[in-house]
This record gives C-alpha cells, structure tokens and sequence, in this order.
C-alpha cells in the first residue's frame, strides 16, 4: 500500500501514515547491525537492537542528508514501539517467546509522544511513523547533551501507567528507545544510525486487565534495560550518579505521613534504604539511596503492586528518616 508523507506547519514534525495497525516487521536502523533474528517471533528477549519500518529507516536518511557534510555534533534519538500477541498459556512456556508482534494504534504512540515533547526543543526535527515509532533529530547536540535528553524522555515516558491509555491498553507493549551523536562515537552517518539503533532503554507495559486476570495488582512497567553502551565509558556521565542519570532530587521532610509508611514495609525500606515520599493513585513516588538500582524497583513494584518513580535524595536526610522508622 502507498504510503503518503505530510510536513506538519505547526511543528518540525513529518508523519508518515499507516492505515492501520499491522504485524510489525521492521528491520536494524543500519547495515552495520547484524540481522540475528530469523523472522519477528523472536526478539522478546534477546533484542539488543531497536528495529524500524522501511518506510521510517528511507525518511530518517532523506532528512538526515540535509545535514551533512557537517562540523557541528548532531545526535539522532529513536523511539520503536510494538505491542506483543497474546497467549493463553503458561507463564514459563517457550512459546512466549515466540509471539507475534503488531505495530501499536496511532493513538497510543501520539499518547507516548506527548511525554516526549515535554523534554525536547519545540525547533527539533520529529519524524513519525504512524503507530510504529518515530526518530528526533537534534542539530547542535553533543553526546554529553544527548545522554541528559535521552534520560529526560525516558523518565517522562516512565510516567506513563497502562490504566490511563484510551483506548485501553489491551496487549503487552514494549517501547524501545536509542540515542546516537556524531562525530562521537558515530564518526559518519552510518555509524550515527548503527549507534543510534542499539536499544538504550526498554519499558514494558502490561494491560491491567491481565494482571487482574492472573490475581495480581497492575504492575505497569516491568522491563529496564541499561544505558547505552556509548556512555558507558564517558567519564562526564557517571553510571552510578542519579543527577547525571537524569533522575529527579527531592529534598525529604522531616517526617512521613502514616498513610505513606505503610505502602513499604519497614524492613523493606531499611534493606533497600529508601522511603516512600509521595503517592499519585497507581504511582509511588520512592526516596532511594540508589534510585537507578532496578532490582531494588523490581522488588518495590512487586510488594506495592504499584508503579514506582524514584528519586534521589540527600543520604544523611534518608537515613534520619529511616532511623526514624515506622
């Protein structure tokens, strides 16, 4: 089917329209990232690279060759989302890892794209692919720039909970983001979509209809995966540093309300030394003393059964209210 381009006046956005949601079976950014995968079933767990419709990949490449040959740094962000089959079976089967993957209604990815504009200029490039994902461009951009942005957007879509998608969401989804910068490392344009295509960040939301069904409370997002790894060796953005991670600081009060102490058991709270600050229906705000730890939010969101948003804090502060206790 002809697919139809439009530029929006309104915003640098160019859309790029699919009539409706279809089997996702999008392909690597680059012709450096190795096809390991022999066709869609297979990427649940093993994906290492966020793949893109043709249609995206030919429009990511189109605009980009406006901006080279270049001296200024530039870095690329790419967003994929895909929505998995359902099966009734058991939890632990193989089969699981074989399902089918169809491309997200539109209305979800613009619902998801309203917490990416928040974190980027209103002049950046936005390219959208309907339903499936979509890539910004940002001119004048360093790796160091584009690791903060990259952050910022992650936990702005980390936000999102599945009950408050309309429609309702009904399948399990993931949502795979990357970043790439040139000339570091992405020294040519190639290098730029090969770096920019390895999967930064994956969140997995799941439908609370189905956790209800399996007699659990909706878990919401129940997959992190690490940082890229071209900031894995920057020194200018430590791994382990919450504020260079991007991660919210709060100043903690003096004391915890009851009704917010009860949400984490004390031991709990002493092991994995955080506290919670704040709650908004489904979503539990946490003072962590480690807040990228994810097995530490993996362990609260199981407890809770609530979606966790951590935020780092002042240690000493922490601990007074941990000695405090409850």
């Amino acid at each position: 089917m002809r697919q139809e381009e439009t530029q929006v006046s309104s915003r640098s956005h160019t859309y790029i329209d699919t009539p409706a949601p279809e089997r996702c079976s999008c392909m690597p950014l680059s012709s450096l990232h190795p096809v390991a995968w022999g066709g869609q079933e297979d990427l649940e767990d093993s994906l290492q690279v966020i793949p893109v419709t043709e249609e995206l990949n030919a429009c990511i490449r189109s605009t980009l060759q406006d901006f080279f040959p270049r001296i200024a740094p530039l870095s690329l962000f790419l967003l994929h989302i895909a929505q998995l089959e359902h099966l009734h079976i058991a939890p632990k089967s193989a089969v699981l890892h074989r399902r089918h993957r169809f491309h997200a209604p539109s209305s979800f990815l613009e619902q998801v794209l309203l917490n990416v504009r928040r974190c980027i200029r209103y002049s950046d490039q936005m390219l959208i692919h309907d339903g499936a994902g979509a890539a910004i461009i940002f001119p004048d951009v360093d790796a160091e720039g584009a690791f903060s942005i990259q952050e910022r957007i992650y936990h702005s879509i980390n936000l999102l909970q599945p009950e408050t998608f309309i429609p309702q969401l009904k399948r399990e989804t993931d949502i795979l983001m990357g970043m790439g910068s040139y000339p570091k490392p992405g020294a040519s344009l190639e290098e730029l979509l090969y770096h920019t295509g390895l999967i930064a960040r994956r969140l997995r939301l799941r439908p609370s209809v189905t956790a209800q069904l399996r007699g659990v409370k909706p878990a919401g997002i129940v997959e992190e995966l690490p940082y890229n790894r071209q900031f894995e060796d920057d020194e200018r953005a430590p791994a382990n540093h919450a504020r260079a991670n991007g991660i919210p600081f709060m100043q903690l009060p003096s004391r915890l309300p009851q009704r917010l102490k009860q949400l984490i058991p004390y031991e709990l709270a002493l092991e994995l030394r955080c506290a919670p600050v704040g709650r908004d229906h489904n979503r539990l705000t946490v003072a962590m003393a480690q807040p990228s730890n994810i097995h530490a939010i993996a362990r609260l969101r199981e407890v809770t059964g609530m979606t966790i948003f951590p935020v780092s804090c002042e240690i000493n502060a922490l601990e007074t209210l941990l000695t405090n206790g409850w």
